[in-house]
């Protein structure tokens, strides 16, 4: 009974160690040894993209922002108060940025309101904002949280949109991953296939103690 108890541990623990294995492996690879997350979203055409604070102030690292339009475009970005932000928007048809997936490195996006958006640029409320004839880039700082991140097209449509994160402990913690799961596997595999110990000696016969 304790024999099989103890391979069932084994066999969990094996496959366990196994699972963490491969996930560590798979975040070490994608981060790469400088931590390196990037999500990206290409939004529907025509609509301005909000990123809330619950995407851009759920991590402790800087995020930087990278809009690209499409061929020929031009686009403008800007930071604001959360509610700014919604207010200066309204029921306005825009792109919003719900979460991101990790499996597949992208932005979870959802498209809400109706009729033409206003003029943003023009509003008084941006705390910072930028514009070019191509991508443009503005980075987010955790101490000046909750931010809403707003891009707009002047000309054509944004194409896509890219959140980078860079933090060395995330790959950190997968190499970590990689060793713990490969300490369960060896402790698994131990525990079903333990070593045999060597059979003790057979006592000797009366007629092997007279001769």
């Amino acid at each position: 009974m304790l024999r099989t108890v103890t391979r069932v541990a084994g066999a969990l623990a094996a496959l366990v160690g196994l699972a963490l294995t491969v996930l560590g492996v798979w975040f070490a690879a994608a981060l790469g040894g400088s931590g390196t997350a990037e999500f990206t979203a290409r939004p529907a055409a025509g609509a301005p993209v909000v990123i809330p604070p619950e995407v851009l102030n759920c991590v402790d690292a800087d995020v930087v922002v990278t809009a690209t339009p499409t061929r020929g475009g031009s686009l403008w970005m800007a930071l604001a108060n959360p509610s700014d932000a919604t207010a200066v928007l309204g029921d306005s048809a825009h792109v919003r940025v719900s979460g991101v997936s990790v499996r597949e490195w992208r932005l979870e996006t959802t498209t809400t309101g109706s009729g033409e958006p206003p003029t943003l640029g023009t509003a008084d409320l941006w705390r910072s904002q930028d514009d070019a004839d191509g991508p443009v880039t503005m980075t987010v700082h955790q101490q000046d949280a909750p931010e809403s991140v707003v891009v707009a097209a002047g000309r054509g449509s944004v194409a896509s949109v890219t959140l980078r994160v860079v933090d060395k402990r995330w790959f950190v913690e997968s190499v970590v991953a990689v060793l713990v799961g490969l300490f369960l596997v060896a402790a698994g595999v131990v525990a079903l296939w333990p070593r045999r110990r060597p059979s003790a000696p057979l006592a000797p016969t009366d007629e092997e103690v007279a001769r």
